[in-house]
């Protein structure tokens, strides 16, 4: 396709604008997991720090649910982390330019060049290779967003009864 007559349908602009969209809002997303889970931590290390409380405080049972939840909601960050952690690896050397990425790939500014005089980029085709990419992104943020909100919620039901049982 000429690059000079590219005409990308609309759609598949407003497809790839949309997963640029979701980037955000899944990144979005496990920053509220993350922020809520924060205060979690922030509250326990304060009682830790004051030695005012210690899990060691808690009896038997207490120690076994709380270290279950604990495990649970760590294991949320980590989820959380890995929803927001960025994902950019240099790709294999290209001969075409879709992107950044491929572009960092290479060697020198006359390489790149080299290229896109070689095969100049249509925009049907940079739109399409960005909207695959993207989209794979997204469904791995919001997988781990997922898990990330599912370990957080598992692990409520085994901090309450701690506190309950632990004395």
């Amino acid at each position: 396709m000429d690059p000079g007559t590219d005409a990308t349908p609309a759609v598949e602009l407003a497809i790839l604008a949309e997963a640029r969209n979701e980037v955000g809002a899944a990144d979005h997303k496990a920053s509220m997991v993350l922020a809520v889970l924060g205060i979690g931590f922030g509250a326990v290390l304060g009682g830790l720090i004051a030695r005012d409380w210690s899990p060691g405080d808690l009896d038997g049972l207490g120690q076994v649910t709380w270290s279950i939840g604990a495990l649970l909601a760590g294991s949320s960050v980590f989820a959380a982390a890995s929803a927001v952690w960025p994902r950019f690896t240099v790709p294999a050397r290209t001969r075409e330019v879709h992107y950044w990425g491929h572009v960092a790939a290479l060697h020198s500014a006359e390489e790149l060049t080299e290229i896109l005089e070689a095969q100049p980029p249509s925009l049907t085709d940079r739109t399409r290779h960005q909207m695959f990419e993207l989209s794979h992104i997204v469904a791995r943020k919001y997988a781990w967003v997922r898990v990330a909100m599912r370990l957080a919620a598992a692990s409520v039901p085994f901090f309450l009864p701690a506190g309950l049982w632990g004395h």
